[in-house]
């Protein structure tokens, strides 16, 4: 195993952490093997920042969103701990890391797969308050309420990041909690440098902070900038208390006793009965066979049942020789695949305790083929609906996704969020807890998009204790032979179970090397509005000329996209070129 002093220097100067945190590089005594592009495209940039964003190994990958949260995960790793210890290390890491992504308020999901016991599905996503109906965000008219749902204490589910993640380390884990909090406990208390995404999210939610929260992130009454040292004495504070009382500092202890304090100035939105009546949902995952292997995905209220049916319509199409040859025909199946799926979603998606989403007929041949019927008659008769102009929303990406695999097969998937940038944009006060906008998952009324621009039915609507429909799909991936193939997910609102096909569409049918996959340029459609969303760098594969039934917008795609994949004897890791993580690993 060799210190890769080229690449940890390269890191340093990115980053400025040189005045906090080193981050070493674990690399395998060789180097990833480095291919010849061709006419592959690549996002802006992919090509030259690849010995950064990949890594191979042969004992153990992750794949995160920050160097630091990779680090934790390593330095675990090193203690003796396995794949549950490095997940929870990542992930306390990552609510420090990566403030306006995810936070200990926030929640999530998490797919964990070990060979030798079995396969579970966690849901620690937030649910609504007892105080939460949809009342409570629209006018006596009818009409919603501005911004309600988006900023504020009012647009915070429950949380569940520290309940969820707590459960799994319980059950699965090798280390002690202390070992397990303290990369995280460093970060905060230490300190690290300020990077580019996160200077820019600060700048542009400092209007929008309570005082509390300004306090944390501000220097001189002003917002902290890139490069400046980033102190949370606070959150240090509540992650002590989380390892000196794991079992009730989320139930009743004083972090919760504070949350309860700061909400009694807002109607008693959130109350220390609504932790204590709090549940991590544990299950089996959704398991179903795709494009020669089988995945195991976040059932519903996850958007995985989706990503499924995207594959399946995929398949079905690929058999059919009536879809036009070359570029064209491929982006009508793979458009039509997405559009089918996102209806899917905006009028079945919901929490399956309070609505029933019809998963296996979701996932049958049978729907996929009378699906395909339904897009074929388009193509045959030309008859496609008439082209309208509709105003797409604004997104935010401020989500997070760790991957983990490693040489046994053993592999967690995880997906975390505030929502928003920087959720509800609110910190309870002594606590350090940036408040999540979760709430705004919800369909506050039918019809009416949410801040990815995605709309729901009543099925979503907003209920007291319901967990709302999200896009996050994390999933694990096994071979013909079933043996652990791969670990995918990502971040990106709407985008994200699009992003998770575009690279397994590549990765698994067009044969490319995992890193192309990841970095090729994208596309995107979510059925309303009703548009292809294009990287530019395949403008020339996809001009408007030869799509004249579809409303095209070539537009930067932002959702990222971590991964790691095993190839024979290696482990190879990738972290999306378009974020700051990186991949680390032995």
């Amino acid at each position: 195993m060799k210190f890769n002093f080229r690449t940890s220097i390269l890191l340093v100067l990115l980053f400025s952490f040189n005045s906090c945190e080193s981050i070493p590089f674990f690399r395998d005594s060789f180097t990833s093997k480095i291919t010849e592009f061709g006419s592959v495209p690549q996002i802006e940039g992919a090509k030259s920042k690849r010995d950064r964003y990949e890594f191979s190994g042969r004992e153990i990958i992750i794949s995160s969103d920050h160097p630091l949260a990779s680090q934790a995960g390593m330095e675990v790793w090193k203690q003796g701990g396995n794949v549950v210890d490095v997940f929870s290390a990542a992930s306390f890491a990552i609510s420090v890391l990566r403030p306006h992504s995810t936070s200990l308020f926030g929640g999530g999901f998490a797919v964990v797969y070990l060979p030798s016991k079995g396969k579970w599905a966690y849901d620690f996503r937030e649910r609504s308050p007892k105080k939460g109906t949809a009342s409570f965000y629209v006018n006596e008219d009818g009409s919603v309420i501005p911004d309600k749902t988006l900023k504020g204490p009012y647009s915070a589910g429950v949380p569940g990041t520290v309940q969820g993640i707590l459960q799994i380390q319980k059950q699965h884990g090798k280390l002690p909690l202390n070992a397990i909090i303290a990369p995280a406990l460093r970060y905060a208390r230490n300190g690290y440098s300020v990077y580019g995404d996160l200077a820019t999210a600060i700048s542009k939610t400092w209007p929008q902070m309570n005082p509390a929260m300004q306090k944390v992130f501000g220097i001189d009454n002003r917002a902290i900038r890139e490069g400046e040292l980033l102190i949370q004495e606070d959150l240090a504070k509540t992650l002590e208390r989380i390892i000196e009382n794991p079992e009730n500092e989320f139930l009743d202890g004083e972090t919760v006793r504070l949350v309860s304090g700061y909400y009694s100035e807002f109607q008693d939105f959130i109350t220390t009965e609504d932790f204590k009546t709090y549940q991590v949902k544990t299950s089996d995952p959704l398991v179903s066979s795709v494009w020669g292997h089988t995945i195991f995905t976040m059932p519903p209220p996850s958007s995985g049942v989706h990503l499924v049916t995207m594959m399946n319509l995929y398949s079905e199409m690929q058999k059919r020789n009536t879809f036009p040859k070359g570029d064209v025909g491929e982006i009508i199946r793979i458009t039509e695949a997405m559009r089918v799926s996102y209806r899917d979603r905006a009028e079945l998606g919901g929490d399956p305790l309070f609505t029933t989403v019809p998963v296996t007929k979701l996932l049958s041949q049978t729907y996929a083929k009378e699906e395909t019927n339904e897009i074929e008659k388009k193509v045959v008769s030309g008859s496609w609906p008439a082209v309208k102009e509709e105003e797409k929303k604004p997104e935010s990406y401020n989500t997070t996704h760790i991957s983990i695999l490693d040489k046994d097969g053993n592999a967690v998937s995880t997906t975390q969020s505030v929502n928003g940038i920087f959720g509800g944009a609110e910190m309870v006060p002594g606590t350090g807890l940036v408040l999540n906008n979760t709430m705004d998952d919800f369909a506050v009324a039918p019809g009416v998009p949410n801040l990815y621009g995605l709309v729901g039915s009543k099925a979503n609507a907003i209920e007291p204790g319901k967990t709302p429909l999200s896009s996050m799909s994390p999933s694990i991936l096994l071979d013909a032979f079933g043996k652990t193939k791969m670990v995918i997910g990502a971040p990106g609102g709407s985008q994200i179970p699009t992003s998770i096909f575009n690279t397994l569409y590549r990765y698994l049918i067009q044969k490319q090397d995992l890193y192309e996959s990841v970095s090729y340029p994208r596309i995107h459609h979510q059925f309303r509005p009703d548009r292809i969303f294009l990287d530019p760098e395949i403008k020339e594969s996809y001009p408007q000329s030869d799509l004249p039934f579809y409303q095209v917008q070539y537009i930067r795609h932002r959702a990222k996209v971590f991964a790691v994949t095993r190839e024979g004897d290696r482990l190879i890791g990738v972290s999306d070129p378009k974020g700051e993580g990186v991949p680390l690993g032995f």
